[in-house]
């Protein structure tokens, strides 16, 4: 199972888009590649594209740190149906699941 992105609502007119990271599959540093999620609100007409990326590797740290944690992007949607897709955009290396989500965001 490769990378998998996620999507929540944890507030009135926002959602968090997230990548989950696989936990029965092995992936290394070079798997661990951002998405981009391109959202539109069907009540609204709003529409945006956020990333969600790797958190940037720190290697002053004398501890192992995992390499493919990744940095959740919250987007002001405003209330309403709201869709995604989600998307790897490298031609060459996808261990990245593409989604799709449709969202009632109060």
């Amino acid at each position: 199972m490769p990378l998998t992105p996620t999507a929540r609502v944890d507030a009135p007119g926002e959602v968090t888009f997230d990548l989950a990271r696989p936990t029965t599959y092995p992936i290394d540093s070079y798997d661990c590649i951002g998405m981009t999620v391109d959202w539109r609100n069907l009540t609204t007409g709003a529409t945006g594209t956020t990333q969600i990326r790797r958190v940037p590797i720190d290697y002053s740290r004398p501890a192992p740190q995992d390499f493919c944690a990744y940095i959740p992007s919250t987007v002001v949607t405003g209330g309403g149906v709201v869709t995604a897709t989600a998307d790897a955009r490298t031609p060459d290396h996808r261990p990245v699941s593409p989604g799709v989500v449709v969202l009632q965001v109060p």
